[in-house]
C-alpha cells in the first residue's frame, strides 16, 4: 500500500526557534509593540500502522502602516511518518508580529494538521503517546495606545468514520491581551485521554505578559465490534499588534481573516478524512 508523507526540511526547523529566541529576547527594548505565539505536537508509540495518512499547513500574515513600521512572520510545518514502526506523527507552527512609532496594523496566523485513518478490530486496544507545548508573549511599550495579542490552541480528536461523532478529544489553549482582559491558558480532555503532570505557568498583567504549557499525556480505548477511526490533530497560532486600535475597514479586514482561518481548518480537515475514507474504502 502506498504511503503518503509530509517531509520536513530538518534544517528549517532547527533555524525558525532561533529566529524566535533572538526576537524575544531584543523585541521589549527595540520595538514599540510584540506578539508571538508557537506551538508543536508529538504523537509516538501509535499502536498500529494507519491505512491512510494526510498532513495540511496554512499561513497568513497582514502588514499595514502608515507612517509607522510592521513587521510578521507565519511558519507552519507538519509530518505523518508510517514506517518504520511503531509509526509518528508531529507538527509546529509559529507567528510573529512587531511594530514600532504608530499607525500600523500587523497579524500573522498559522495553522498544522496531521490526519491518519485506522481500521481498529474488535477488542484491540488502540493506543498512543503525546507531548504538547504552547508558548505565548506579549510586550507593548506605550499603553493604551498600543496592542499587542497572541493566541494558540491546539486540540485532537479521535472520531468514529462510520457515523461522523467524535468519541475522544483533547484541547490546549490560550490568549494574551496586552492591554485587555480575558489572558488565559487551559486545557480540556475526555476520560480516555490521561495526563502526565502537565505543566503551566502565567504572567498576566502589566506591559508585558507571558503564558507557557508543557504537558505529556497517552490515549487507550479498545471498541466491542471492529471500528473505523480517524485521528485528526489541528494546531493554530495567532500574533496580532496594532497602533493605535487599526480604522473600521482595517478591523473588517482582521476580522475576516480570522473567520476565514477557522473555517478553512475545519473544512481541510473534514475534506482530509472524507478522502482517505474513500481511497481506502473505510
Amino acid at each position: 500500500m502506498k504511503q503518503h508523507l509530509g517531509f520536513v526540511q530538518h534544517c528549517v526547523l532547527f533555524v525558525t526557534p532561533l529566529i524566535a529566541s533572538s526576537a524575544l529576547g531584543t523585541a521589549p527594548s527595540q520595538a514599540a509593540t510584540f506578539a508571538y505565539s508557537e506551538g508543536e505536537f508529538d504523537f509516538t508509540n501509535i499502536s498500529q500502522k494507519p491505512l491512510g495518512i494526510g498532513t495540511d499547513t496554512d499561513t497568513k500574515t497582514i502588514a499595514i502602516a502608515n507612517g509607522g513600521m510592521v513587521d510578521t512572520l507565519a511558519y507552519a510545518t507538519a509530518t505523518f511518518i508510517a514506517r518504520p514502526s511503531p509509526p509518528e506523527a508531529s507538527n509546529f507552527s509559529l507567528s510573529a508580529a512587531l511594530g514600532e512609532d504608530k499607525d500600523y496594523l500587523g497579524q500573522a496566523e498559522s495553522k498544522a494538521t496531521v490526519i491518519g485513518n485506522f481500521v481498529v478490530d474488535a477488542n484491540t486496544p488502540f493506543s498512543f503517546n503525546f507531548t504538547t507545548d504552547l508558548n505565548l508573549q506579549t510586550s507593548i511599550d506605550n499603553p493604551p495606545a498600543e496592542n499587542a495579542r497572541a493566541a494558540g490552541d491546539t486540540y485532537f480528536a479521535l472520531i468514529d468514520t462510520d457515523n461522523n461523532s467524535i468519541l475522544d478529544f483533547f484541547n490546549l489553549t490560550g490568549n494574551l491581551n496586552t492591554l485587555g482582559d480575558n489572558d488565559f491558558i487551559a486545557f480540556q480532555k475526555s476520560d480516555n485521554v490521561t495526563l502526565s503532570a502537565p505543566v503551566t505557568t502565567s504572567n498576566f498583567g502589566g506591559n508585558q505578559e507571558s503564558a507557557t504549557a508543557s504537558i505529556q499525556g497517552s490515549f487507550q480505548r479498545s471498541f466491542a465490534n471492529k471500528t473505523n477511526l480517524a485521528l485528526v490533530e489541528v494546531k493554530r497560532n495567532k500574533a496580532r499588534v496594532t497602533a493605535p486600535e487599526p480604522s473600521s475597514s482595517l478591523a473588517l479586514l482582521s476580522c475576516f481573516s480570522v473567520i476565514g482561518l477557522a473555517t478553512k481548518a475545519r473544512r481541510k480537515a473534514m475534506t482530509l478524512v472524507s478522502s482517505l475514507k474513500e481511497k481506502y474504502n473505510c
